[in-house]
C-alpha cells in the first residue's frame, strides 16, 4: 500500500468521524430554553431558587429596577442604601479617573492630538462635559 493511499484512507476515516455527530438530531430537550412555571419545574424534579439578596441589591444599586422597587426593597435600610450608593458612586468615579489618567498619558506619549480624534469624539466629549456639570449640580443639592 502506497503512502498516498494510506493518507487518503486516514483522511476518509477522520472525515467520517467528524461528520458522524453533525448529522444527528437536535437536542432532545424540548423545555431547555422555554419558560416553565413553578409547578412544571417541580414535576421535572428541580426546585426553583429565589433570587439572592446580593443579586437584588446589585440590581437596585445599578439602577436596573424602578425607584419604587428600590424604595420598597427591605434588603437594606434607607440609610444603608444612601451610604452604599455614595460608596458605589465614588468607586465608579475612581475607575473613570483611572481610565482618563491612562489615556491622557497615552495621548501625550504617542503624540495623539485633538485633530486625530474620530468624527464623533468631540461631540461625545462635549456631552460628557455637560453630563458632569449636571452631576456636579446634583451633588451640591445632596
Amino acid at each position: 500500500m502506497s503512502l498516498k493511499s494510506k493518507l487518503d484512507e486516514l483522511i476518509d476515516e477522520m472525515l467520517d468521524e467528524a461528520n458522524a455527530t453533525g448529522e444527528g438530531e437536535a437536542y432532545d430537550t424540548p423545555n431547555a430554553f422555554g419558560d416553565l412555571d413553578d409547578e412544571e419545574i417541580e414535576k421535572s424534579g428541580y426546585k426553583k431558587v429565589k433570587e439572592s439578596t446580593f443579586k437584588k441589591a446589585a440590581k437596585l444599586m445599578l439602577g436596573e429596577g424602578s425607584y419604587k422597587s428600590y424604595k420598597n426593597d427591605e434588603t437594606f435600610t434607607p440609610k444603608q442604601k444612601v451610604n452604599k450608593a455614595i460608596r458605589n458612586i465614588n468607586s465608579k468615579l475612581h475607575e473613570i479617573d483611572r481610565v482618563l489618567t491612562h489615556n491622557i498619558k497615552l495621548k501625550n506619549e504617542t503624540g495623539v492630538d485633538s485633530t486625530k480624534y474620530w468624527k464623533g469624539t468631540r461631540k461625545t466629549l462635549y456631552r460628557i462635559s455637560e453630563k458632569m456639570q449636571r452631576i456636579s449640580e446634583k451633588l451640591r443639592k445632596f
